[in-house]
């Protein structure tokens, strides 16, 4: 779609001129309070809907309004597919429309909008964006898998970093987290993220109170929001492709790379050995590897092709050496789809 008249925002960034695209799984509220041309064009089972009512809720706009008068830290909590990701990014584009930096930390490793899946990753906005994915990644962290209660304690530690890394470059930082919020071991998990992160504020996207008892126990300030009546849930296929799609993106003009494994550190995502030793039989084809640097922090993901001779082939879009290559559990296929984890 593209502005031909008038004035129109998404989630509060200006509509322009240009081409936006809606991928495939993703729907986006496009707002007018005048007259506004805009020019559709339809992919394959793409639709749009007129609605005369706003359907951002009226309490996301009364916490950007908060924020905005008492910047600081906070973090986004919310089940999967409650819209998150959109609170996010209107917070971002109100808070930069009022002359605040902002920066993002993207802590859902399943769903992961500035980097890879099986990462976590920090940015900061030079403008408005219509996605988070419209951000590049300042600091990326491989995590290497697509589920937080896999991952949980790393977790914890690389959002700790990426805090570090960008709170005192911001007036704002917004904590965009992973939908594991039902269950008893998924509410310890977003309390100790809670308290490792300290935040200013807490806004809770919530339908059916399943984060009140959380909120409540918080000693920071917390909010709790309602879900958009627009929100849909994806299905699984729809969250696979979704992530599918992330690999590529990553992946794109991907080429062969051979790395010596005497020049890096092989380890596996879920290990604290400095060096993995492999057995001879061991079939690593497929599994998706963090490229890294001395410092940790992720240059590239590539796909394990074959180890061999002291060699490691991978196909990536890798731009330097790495100094450490971490194996993680999804298994991908030569195309970038998930064909499996591993054990």
């Amino acid at each position: 779609m593209r502005l031909e008249n008038g004035e129109g925002s998404i989630l509060g960034a200006p509509l322009i001129r240009d081409w936006t695209t809606v991928r495939e799984g993703r729907q986006i509220p496009v707002e007018t309070r005048t007259e506004m041309g805009l020019e559709v064009r339809l992919g394959h089972e793409s639709s749009y809907t007129i609605v005369e009512e706003s359907t951002i809720p009226t309490g996301w706009r009364e916490a950007s309004q908060v924020i905005q008068q008492s910047p600081g830290s906070v973090v986004i909590l919310g089940d999967v597919d409650s819209g998150k990701s959109s609170l996010c990014t209107l917070l971002a584009n109100e808070c930069v429309d009022h002359g605040l930096r902002v920066a993002v930390i993207d802590g859902d490793v399943g769903q992961a909008d500035i980097g890879p899946p099986t990462t976590i990753s920090a940015s900061k906005l030079d403008g408005y964006i219509f996605s988070l994915q419209d951000l590049t990644p300042y600091t990326s962290l491989f995590m290497g898998d697509t589920s937080p209660s896999s991952v949980s304690d790393k977790l914890l530690r690389g959002l700790a970093r990426l805090k570090r890394d960008v709170i005192h470059r911001s007036d704002v930082l917004l904590v965009n987290t992973d939908g594991w919020v039902q269950g008893d071991e998924a509410l310890r998990y977003k309390a100790k993220l809670l308290d490792e992160l300290q935040p200013d504020l807490v806004l809770g996207i919530s339908s059916d109170g399943e984060l009140d008892s959380l909120l409540e126990l918080q000693r920071s300030a917390s909010l709790k929001l309602a879900r958009s009546s627009r929100a849909r849930t994806r299905s699984r296929e729809e969250r696979k492709k979704a992530r599918e799609y992330g690999y590529r993106r990553f992946l794109r003009n991907a080429t062969r790379v051979r790395v010596r494994l005497g020049d890096a550190r092989l380890r596996r995502f879920n290990s604290q050995q400095r060096q993995l030793r492999l057995n001879h039989d061991e079939d690593l084809r497929g599994v998706l590897a963090g490229l890294l640097d001395e410092k940790e922090r992720l240059i590239s993901i590539g796909r394990v092709e074959r180890i061999a001779n002291g060699l490691l082939s991978l196909t990536t879009a890798l731009g330097e050496r790495p100094a450490i290559v971490e194996l993680g559990a999804v298994v991908l296929s030569p195309s970038f789809e998930e064909i499996g984890l591993e054990a």
